[in-house]
């Protein structure tokens, strides 16, 4: 027992001791021989290491794709970053080239003579026209001494207007000079005005009474102020309806968000009626009226329209009683008085005045869109029905004529700015003064036109301050005679233009 623990220890000492690894040397396993549990754990150290660096390169290949992803779409942000920027630049040069614009426009405006504390404003402005060619002037007299000579210069109109807007009250003044028919001057506007809630400037109350001399509320035409339409006179039916425009009566008017209202009671007798202009001859009243819209329906489009409506009466003058004369006819020219050649007109009994019914309807439609860096393009429409209520083209009088006038009238037309200082249109209006009027040739009845109607072409070099217009008018009506007798178009083309300007 003894003799086998020496032998062993003496073996021990004399194996070889294991020398530990140098530690600057690259061996990480001893030299020696290891046992098969050292082993095991070696190898299954080796393969966890390699698990471990697979997984370590497949995170950094994820990583790169994710990186590169992220570069991508870095890169396309920047792109659209870009494109964004431009488009907002341009888009801030087109507003600040239309804010230059505005600018611009704002200085050259017509300025007005306004008090703050008063709330007064004077404007104004003048219409010269000269008639280039005209079909239809010749160098005579009518029966009754009046030039038909048509190719002349006039004022058409020069207009001044003072006007006040208080809270509470509004009102104006407007006088109106001219040279169609000769030198004339005249008062066309006068308004006194009271308004709910008190407002000033240019806010549409929503109630606003008015008496006194204004514009026969009916559709759009009428009330367009003649200052800002650009075709140089409104519609055939409308001067056969409303000559003048303005009438003397009681109005009530207002609006509320896009609802516009007008009523009003007038005398039915306006400034440019033949008979009795401004002056009513029966106490029975005119009433007209309009409702209608006016609204954007999108950033650049807006619309507006309405309906109108009239119902008066006309006056129908009666004649004094006449007594007998006596008429002595020279029939032979011989100065001296010789059998049958006098006769005797018997008298007449007098005939009394009498009124009639009259009425119209009307609609009216605009559309307008504001093309950019073009400027606005507008279509409207207008039409008109009525019954006895022509007083300035063919003056309706059932009474003497032996039945009722039927009126119809239309007109469609189109404006387009070619930017600032430049405007173009074009217009057709339709009017019947008596749509069932009828021709009688040798014995026999038919039915015949009595139509106008016009073609207008218009353009315009506009600034500011004032504006030069050409406008060739292509008329057709049935005022001429062929022949036979039958109606006929008589030759009435017109070309004239326009020198306005206005502050």
């Amino acid at each position: 027992m003894s003799a086998v623990s020496t032998t062993t220890a003496a073996q021990t000492a004399a194996a070889p001791q294991a020398v530990p690894p140098d530690k600057g040397s690259d061996a990480a396993a001893p030299l020696g021989p290891q046992s098969p549990a050292d082993y095991a754990a070696a190898t299954a150290a080796t393969g966890e290491a390699a698990s471990e660096q697979q997984a370590r390169n497949a995170l950094e290949e994820q990583q790169a794709r994710e990186i590169n992803q992220l570069r991508s779409d870095l890169e396309t942000l920047r792109n659209q970053q870009v494109e964004d920027r431009q488009v907002r630049a341009e888009a801030v040069d087109a507003l600040s080239a239309q804010l230059d614009a505005f600018k611009a426009r704002a200085t050259q405006a017509p300025s007005e003579v306004l008090t703050a504390r008063l709330g007064i404003s004077l404007t104004g402005y003048l219409q010269a026209d000269w008639g280039a060619n005209n079909q239809s002037s010749q160098d005579q007299l009518n029966p009754s001494g009046v030039p038909l000579n048509l190719n002349e210069v006039f004022i058409r109109r020069a207009r001044l207007r003072a006007a006040i807007d208080r809270w509470w009250v509004a009102g104006l003044v407007e006088f109106d000079g001219n040279t169609v028919n000769g030198p004339q001057a005249r008062v066309i506007g006068a308004e006194a005005s009271l308004k709910f809630p008190p407002e000033r400037g240019d806010p549409l109350p929503l109630l606003m009474a008015t008496i006194g001399l204004f514009k026969i509320p009916f559709g759009f035409e009428v009330g367009q102020s003649d200052r800002d339409r650009l075709f140089l006179e409104r519609s055939t039916a409308e001067h056969g309806l409303f000559p003048g425009e303005y009438d003397a009566g009681i109005r009530l008017q207002g609006g509320w968000r896009f609802v516009r209202y007008v009523v009003a009671m007038m005398d039915g007798e306006p400034i440019g009626e033949r008979t009795f202009p401004l002056h009513d001859p029966n106490s029975a009243k005119d009433f007209v009226g309009r409702v209608g819209i006016d609204t954007p329906i999108a950033s650049r489009v807006w619309v507006a329209g309405g309906f109108s409506g009239l119902g008066g009466t006309g006056f129908h003058a009666g004649t004094a009683a006449t007594k007998a004369t006596v008429v002595w006819n020279d029939a032979n020219g011989n100065g001296t008085v010789q059998s049958g050649e006098i006769t005797v007109v018997p008298g007449s009994a007098a005939v009394a005045s009498q009124n009639f019914s009259r009425f119209g309807y009307g609609a009216d439609l605009r559309l307008g869109v504001n093309v950019p860096s073009l400027g606005a393009t507008v279509l409207w429409s207008e039409i008109y029905w009525a019954k006895n209520l022509d007083r300035g083209v063919l003056p309706a009088d059932p009474v003497a004529f032996g039945r009722d006038y039927r009126e119809l009238g239309l007109y469609v037309a189109a404006t387009q700015e070619l930017g600032q200082h430049a405007q173009v249109g074009v217009r057709y209006d339709f009017y019947n003064p008596d749509a069932d009027s009828a021709n009688t040739v040798m014995g026999a009845t038919t039915p015949t036109a009595f139509a106008y109607q016009t073609l207008s072409f218009v353009a315009a070099l506009q600034a500011p301050s004032g504006r030069l217009i050409a406008e060739y008018d292509i008329n057709r009506n049935h005022n001429g005679r062929d022949l036979e007798g039958n109606p006929t178009n008589l030759a009435d083309n017109a070309f004239t233009i326009r020198g306005e300007v206005k502050f």
